[in-house]
């Protein structure tokens, strides 16, 4: 993480250094509002000894995959400087901070099955689906500067940093389990019960190249395409259950996002404008992940026939673990320029 740190702040220090501003910056400063969707969703797989309905001692596997919407409302502000440097370039600095004002308007889903090792079956043995209260918010820092300018179209080279965090309260659950006699039964809790708390973290340092298309004095458009090193780390916290699940990995990641601007007057120290955008991020990551249990656990094990417990302080490490996330993200934003 220190190293990809380190290589965007060395590369926005570069083009900083390499510009010599000539000192006069044009600012944009907008409030947007912005509709999100998709996904973030995580997924373990494990593998031990069990007792089959014969007594025997075989090798079963188990699966289990976590599905938190993303869909909701957000807003926030964003921020543009621009400047030319001695040499004629455009150099150019975004900055953006965007929250939730609306929960998702789905419902997050928690599947889980037991597997075949050594062969290709599996069985769907739990559903369910719950309700959730989730906070959002995204800091994103970019920095571009062009290597390539004509007097309607440029393209410039960027380095960012993205911050990403996502905290999920669950609240109930409705789905169905198979028990021991085979069939699927109904569960549920109620909505007003807190069942989980999952937060997810994304860092993301990035580059990538940017497209910008100014046709005239009234309109811009610009496209941007980057690739990220992923950073990820996420906290499950089984209330019900008493444990938590905990990892770090890492992975990579695609970004792409279109912008438009439309200037309402040519002249003035402060010009309004319209603008709107679309943006898309998908990544995924893979590597383990550490459950511990915080307070005894009882649970009756279909095997033995009896009660067990699982003490406080029990960890299990080294579960195979991946984490994907992919955000579809769309809106407008009414501001000025000066």
């Amino acid at each position: 993480m220190k190293k990809c740190l380190i290589t965007v702040l060395l590369i926005s220090a570069a083009i900083s250094s390499a510009a010599q501003a000539e000192g006069k910056f044009k600012i944009e400063a907008s409030p947007v509002l912005l509709f999100n969707t998709g996904k973030t969703d995580y997924t373990i797989q494990f593998v031990g000894l069990a007792i089959d309905q014969d007594g025997d001692t075989v090798l079963l596997g188990g699966r289990s995959q976590l599905e938190f919407p993303v869909d909701m409302t957000l807003t926030g502000f964003d921020i543009v400087a621009e400047t030319k440097t001695s040499s004629g370039k455009t150099l150019t600095f975004n900055g953006s901070a965007i929250m939730s004002v609306t929960d998702p308007s789905t419902k997050m889903e928690d599947h889980d099955w037991w597997f075949d090792p050594l062969g290709t079956e599996s069985f769907k043995w739990s559903w369910t689906e719950s309700r959730t209260k989730t906070n959002y918010l995204l800091l994103k820092l970019e920095a571009a500067m062009s290597i390539l300018q004509r007097p309607k179209v440029q393209l410039a080279a960027m380095a960012g940093f993205h911050y990403n965090r996502i905290e999920f309260d669950v609240m109930g659950y409705d789905g169905w389990q198979v028990r021991n006699d085979g069939l699927a039964h109904d569960v549920s809790k109620s909505s007003n019960v807190k069942v989980g708390y999952y937060k997810a973290t994304y860092k993301l340092p990035q580059v990538g190249m940017r497209l910008n298309v100014i046709p005239s004095w009234q309109l811009s458009m610009g496209t941007q395409l980057a690739l990220g090193r992923l950073m990820a780390s996420d906290l499950d916290d089984h209330v019900l259950r008493g444990k938590t699940a905990e990892a770090s990995t890492t992975g990579w990641a695609f970004l792409a996002q279109a912008k438009a601007r439309l200037l309402l007057t040519q002249h003035g120290s402060v010009r309004p404008f319209f603008s709107g955008q679309f943006e898309y991020v998908k990544h995924s990551a893979s590597g383990s992940q550490t459950q511990t249990w915080y307070r005894d656990e009882i649970y009756y094990d279909p095997d033995t026939g009896e009660e067990q417990i699982v003490r406080a302080g029990t960890t299990y490490p080294g579960i195979d673990y991946e984490t994907s996330t992919h955000q579809l993200r769309f809106g407008f934003g009414f501001g000025v320029a000066f």
